[in-house]
């Protein structure tokens, strides 16, 4: 595998002269004027970046000098200078791209069988070793309240093959907001929890081998191929897949798009299918029962400079999970985004790796408010306003010695 030295040392060191500013803007739909979500916001021949958060704003680092890129989906490209960023929060129109959807392509090739292709190639395909620096955040809520919140700077060092990916997690600064639970809720809650942050970084696409293909589980599911085409020419594949109507499974919908000459991903969103939703069935945990009720998985590729990584990660998960003595329902969603990588150059403190599960765990550290800066996903209205509830409770709580 190829390691690219000059591209790091290129557009990864800023100029000394170079003033960096704090930008911010809200993205809208020229026509329709709603807010566009999860729409990626970077310097011109850069990796850092960040990406909208559910009210259309995002917020930026840059130089004085730099020139920013707004894509997304669906949406034709912005290249727009500093200076047109002089508003305190630039409202930024996007024009809707000319697409369209082909008919459906015939393949030789099984579908599952381009997906395992795919799986193998994009994994092959990720530079290491590499650092991620990353924004991390989770909300957690238990019987219908909000009772944890976390976030963080976390850097993922990576290395490995596309057989085994090695991940060191050393969290630079975090916050984690909790309200005490006993220890018997804490124990039933967690049976059921599987946004692993050590598993968060997406480079393994297991979501997709997990759930439609290891044990022949995409016989379950009908498959179609689709190329969608913009107006400068470029073309993905995307490939559908949704459950058979007469399989009575919970099982999942979605898609994956990837780049047919390349064979990488770009971008995947599979989600538990409602129509099959009521099929879900108990599992016995020994000292407890769990249903999933709910499963939502996304992630985003992108390729920098021939470099292909990972640009941000989203999962929910809604489940139950009961005892004789406790009934919990729990629902947890994270989100995560790369704002910048370069090359490992494995020099870091292994002292200093972070290796349990969530990120609550870990008591707050941080010296400065780096989630209103380091290109963080901005937080919402309704965001803030838990966060500020859940600090306000949490201070109100006695404290046990």
């Amino acid at each position: 595998m190829k390691i690219f030295f000059a591209p790091f040392l290129l557009f990864f060191c800023f100029s000394t002269f170079a003033q960096q500013i704090d930008i911010r803007g809200i993205l809208k739909d020229v026509t329709t004027k709603e807010s566009i979500i999860s729409a990626s916001v970077g310097i011109k021949n850069s990796a850092v970046g960040t990406i909208t958060n559910e009210e259309g704003v995002f917020q930026l680092t840059v130089s004085n000098t730099a020139e920013i890129i707004i894509s997304c989906l669906g949406y034709k490209s912005l290249v727009l200078n500093v200076s047109d960023f002089s508003d305190e929060s630039k409202v930024v129109f996007m024009e809707p791209n000319v697409e369209v959807l082909e008919e459906v392509i015939v393949s030789t090739t099984p579908i599952p069988q381009i997906l395992e292709e795919i799986i193998l190639v994009s994994k092959a395909r990720f530079d290491k070793p590499i650092v991620l620096n990353t924004y991390y955040r989770e909300f957690v809520k238990a019987n219908g309240k909000h009772i944890r919140f976390s976030d963080g700077l976390l850097d993922y060092h990576i290395s490995g093959n596309s057989q085994k990916t090695k991940s060191d997690l050393i969290v630079k600064q975090n916050r984690s907001v909790l309200l005490p639970i006993s220890k018997d809720e804490e124990d039933v809650f967690e049976l059921g929890s599987v946004l692993d942050i050590q598993k968060s970084y997406g480079y393994s696409f297991g979501a997709i081998s997990e759930y439609i293909i290891d044990d022949r589980k995409y016989e379950d599911y009908d498959f179609a191929l689709k190329s969608k085409k913009t107006e400068d020419g470029t073309s993905l594949l995307i490939i559908t897949i949704d459950p058979k109507t007469d399989i009575e499974k919970a099982l999942f919908k979605g898609t994956i798009a990837y780049d047919p000459q390349t064979k990488l991903i770009y971008d995947y969103d599979l989600f538990y299918a409602p129509s099959h939703l009521k099929y879900a069935k108990e599992i016995n945990l020994l000292i407890a029962r769990l249903s999933l009720l709910d499963i939502k998985l996304k992630a985003s590729y992108k390729m920098l400079n021939d470099i292909y990584v990972v640009s941000s990660t989203n999962r929910y998960v809604k489940f139950k999970v009961w005892t004789k003595k406790h009934n919990v329902l729990s629902e947890s969603k994270s989100d995560l985004i790369v704002t910048d990588f370069k090359k490992d150059d494995l020099t870091y403190n292994k002292k200093e790796v972070y290796d349990k599960k969530y990120l609550f765990k870990k008591a707050s550290q941080y010296n400065d408010k780096f989630w209103q800066k380091n290109n963080a996903i901005v937080l919402t209205v309704e965001e803030e306003k838990i966060i500020d509830d859940l600090e306000k409770e949490n201070k109100a709580l006695p404290k046990s010695d």
